[in-house]
C-alpha cells in the first residue's frame, strides 16, 4: 500500500491504529438527529464509513456493560461521505473487526470499559425525528 492508498486516518493520537491498519474514530456527535452516537471507520481496502452505537441499557453494570452497534455504512448527517453498502460476507468480516477493535480500545470510543458488542442492522431503540 502506498501513501496515496492509505486511509485518511485521524492523526490526533486519541484513536489507535491497530496492526491491520484499522482505526475507529469517535465523532463526538450523533449519526443523525435523535440517532446513535457516530463513529467513523478507516481501514485498508475499504472506503471510510460510519456506524452508530449506544449502550445496551440505560444503567450498565460493570459485569454487563455491552454496546449495540448499528447502521453500518450509514450516511452521517451533514457529511460529504456517501452511504456505503457491503455484501453479507464482507459485513460479517467488518463486524468481527469492529468487535475486536471496540473490545481492545473501549476508552477512547465509549469513555469506559465494555463487556461486549451486539450488532443490529437498524436500531429500534433510537429515535428518529
Amino acid at each position: 500500500m502506498n501513501q496515496n492508498q492509505a486511509p485518511d486516518y485521524d492523526r490526533s493520537g486519541r484513536f489507535p491504529i491497530d496492526e491491520d491498519g484499522w482505526q475507529i474514530v469517535d465523532l463526538n456527535r450523533m449519526l443523525y438527529p435523535g440517532g446513535p452516537h457516530a463513529l467513523r471507520v478507516h481501514a485498508p481496502g475499504l472506503p471510510a464509513f460510519h456506524f452508530g452505537w449506544r449502550f445496551s441499557t440505560n444503567s450498565p453494570a460493570p459485569s454487563d456493560n455491552r454496546i449495540v452497534a448499528s447502521h453500518i455504512g450509514a450516511k452521517l448527517g451533514g457529511s460529504p461521505l456517501p452511504p456505503v453498502s457491503f455484501t453479507p460476507t464482507v459485513l460479517v468480516r467488518i463486524q468481527e473487526r469492529l468487535r475486536i477493535y471496540a473490545m481492545l480500545h473501549p476508552l477512547p470510543l465509549f469513555g469506559e470499559r465494555i463487556t461486549g458488542v451486539d450488532f443490529v442492522a437498524e436500531d429500534p431503540m433510537v429515535e428518529i425525528f
